[in-house]
């Protein structure tokens, strides 16, 4: 039967090889697209995890509702060691205290977070914008955001007075050089940073072996749930571990938005490839009557013909999708090593949007969704097009069939 499929394909091979390019363009242009949507999506978490949330935090469980300066993480440097042992997966230390900042007779109010400034600049995007001096270097060394300083008409090399409460009440202080200022682009951040040495910030309120926020940077991101399976059991009960979900949720809801969107379009797509499926075996039908009717007269079921047009629409459905593959996985595989530039992709707003920081290639991703979600809802919408097609089979009379022109 599928040597007779064959042959009876290659009957009208002008509708065969239109009917096949139908199918393998829409699988093309739907995998290329969901493999594009796959690769943007993976760069705009990737762009805004990496600027200053990082992948994942680690911190303790009243902390995330309410912060406060004696809600830590205690025996951090352990757990650190023992969370870096963990493949592909860095880790690093954070405290944030609320504190008046001054300098001669102005004052602000502001978070100064302790950092270890050589880790967090191999990971993190945010300090590629400082606009004036240099990371800090020394313990008593800051740096502040671009609105602060022009708040407090502070300059690289001026000393800044921190004044605040350390754990247990006791009265925190500490004095700063500025060496560099960073702008953000995100002003609450720009008014109120004071970024300094984790070690001067743990010593100046109080906190011994201690943190607020663990930050977790994973080499692949694909691989963040296992990494976070493995990282749950080692975390006490007062410890809770949040992904970039859960620390930003806007970006979650307008990436499913986005998917929402995308596979209306893709359905749409494919349903009116189907219907042109449905036509060629309309054509079929009607063009073969009389063979039909031969096939019944010689003792074939109805239910036999059907299964014989089954086999050719599935064969003709894995020319088209085999000749969709063909053409779309190269494309998208080479593409994802070169990437497609940002500025051909529209607008400026689209540019702002896309780029995310740093970035000004988007690199298409194939997975095994976007590369067999269209073969699939092709095959299987090629079959119920034909059998929707045929089962008229069953009402034809094969005399009178015998006598169709």
């Amino acid at each position: 039967m599928i040597r007779l499929a064959w042959r009876n394909l290659q009957r009208n091979a002008a509708r065969t090889w239109l009917t096949a390019g139908g199918i393998g363009f829409s699988v093309l242009l739907v995998s290329f697209a969901m493999s594009l949507q796959s690769g943007s999506y993976e760069i705009m978490i990737d762009s805004a995890t990496r600027y200053f949330t990082g992948h994942g935090q680690i911190s303790e469980k009243r902390y995330v509702d309410q912060p406060r300066l004696d809600r830590t993480i205690e025996n951090v440097q352990a757990l650190q060691a023992e969370l870096s042992a963990i493949d592909g997966l860095t880790v690093f230390p954070r405290v944030q205290a609320f504190a008046v900042v001054s300098m001669e007779e102005k004052s602000l109010g502001g978070m100064v977070v302790g950092v270890d400034f050589e880790a967090e600049q191999q990971h993190l995007d945010i300090y590629d914008n400082v606009i004036e001096g240099d990371i800090p270097s020394q313990a008593d060394q800051a740096l502040i955001g671009a609105s602060m300083a022009r708040n407090l008409g502070a300059a690289v090399g001026d000393e800044l007075v921190v004044l605040g409460s350390g754990k247990q009440g006791a009265v925190a202080a500490a004095i700063f050089e500025i060496s560099g200022i960073v702008e953000t682009g995100q002003a609450a951040l720009d008014r109120t940073l004071v970024f300094a040495p984790f070690a001067g910030v743990a010593e100046t309120f109080y906190l011994q072996d201690e943190a607020h926020m663990l930050l977790l940077m994973v080499d692949d991101l694909s691989q963040l749930n296992p990494i976070a399976a493995q990282i749950e059991p080692l975390l006490s009960e007062q410890l809770t571990l949040q992904t970039w979900q859960q620390l930003m949720p806007l970006i979650e809801q307008s990436i499913e938005m986005d998917k929402a969107g995308g596979y209306l379009f893709y359905s749409l797509l494919l349903i009116l490839v189907t219907f042109a499926v449905v036509n060629t075996f309309v054509m079929v039908l009607y063009e073969r009557t009389r063979e039909f009717g031969l096939f019944m007269a010689l003792g074939m079921r109805p239910w036999q013909v059907i299964g014989q047009v089954q086999f050719e629409a599935l064969l003709l459905s894995s020319l088209g999708v085999a000749l969709g593959l063909g053409l779309s996985y190269p494309l998208i595989n080479y593409l994802t090593g070169v990437g497609i530039p940002v500025d051909q992709m529209g607008g400026e707003e689209a540019i702002q949007q896309m780029q995310m920081g740093t970035m000004d290639r988007i690199y298409p991703r194939a997975t095994w969704s976007s590369m067999a979600t269209a073969p699939l809802v092709m095959m299987i919408g090629t079959q119920l097009a034909a059998l929707v097609s045929t089962v008229r089979v069953r009402s034809i009379n094969p005399v009178t069939a015998l006598r169709a022109e």
